[in-house]
């Protein structure tokens, strides 16, 4: 092009470039900003950061949580565990499955999705309700743990290196178990659960039975995810 085109064209992809560069590190440090409010609402509750100092706290297994919290296992607030479907899946069929590919930093993502044909019984028992978590229970040993929260429409199954977790929602908010799940620390601890093969790690569905968590009063969970999710959006 005549050069006066060739300065307006480069100086519109600078532009671009400039403010792609300026959004990375906006998110790099919404990432930063994320990670210090978990350890924040896991060891004080949702208060704020100036009241953290007033908050009472005990001395637990998992570490120092707020006095009137409980400490459980996770087998004893949730309905089910269950492992997906032992089905490759194929470009076509009657039910999308998802696999651990779909489980993107807490959250379930319908990106390269494979499909199964299902009789009705089966599709009954395999079919995932909003609020479902999936678990990575078979991978390797950084990305076994990893756990994202069901929120699709749509008659979707799962499949056998998955476990599905069902909160009972009386007693467990489904979106704080999530954040939790997926905290740093308690990522290192499920990490401890697994059994290693030479290439692969694997946490059964005991074990994660077994796994310890906190439980705050549930007004307290619902906004612990609400800080989170507010990150999230941002």
């Amino acid at each position: 092009p005549p050069l006066p085109e060739q300065r307006a064209i480069a100086h519109v992809l600078r532009t671009v470039q400039g403010a792609k560069e300026a959004t990375e590190r906006v998110i790099a440090a919404l990432r930063e900003l994320k990670k210090s409010l978990m350890r924040h609402l896991f060891t004080c509750g949702p208060v704020p950061l100036d009241a953290a100092g007033n908050v009472e706290l005990r001395d637990t297994e998992i570490g120092p949580i707020p006095a009137h919290w409980q400490v459980v296992r996770l087998g004893e607030v949730v309905q089910s565990t269950q492992y997906g479907l032992s089905k490759r899946g194929s470009v076509e069929g009657k039910y999308p499955i998802l696999r651990m590919n779909n489980l993107v930093e807490g959250r379930v993502e319908p990106t390269d999705i494979q499909f199964v044909d299902l009789d009705n019984a089966t599709f009954s028992r395999f079919r995932l309700n909003p609020g479902d978590l999936l678990f990575n229970r078979t991978n390797s040993l950084e990305l076994v743990g990893k756990t994202g929260l069901f929120e699709l429409e749509g008659p979707f199954v799962f499949a056998s290196y998955l476990i599905r977790i069902v909160p009972k929602k009386e007693c467990l908010e489904g979106a704080f178990l999530n954040y939790y799940l997926n905290w740093d620390s308690s990522q290192s601890r499920l990490k401890g659960l697994a059994s290693r093969g030479v290439s692969q790690a694997n946490i059964s569905a005991t074990r994660l039975r077994g796994f310890l968590i906190p439980l705050p009063p549930l007004p307290e969970q619902r906004a612990i995810a609400e800080v989170l999710r507010a990150v999230d959006r941002k």
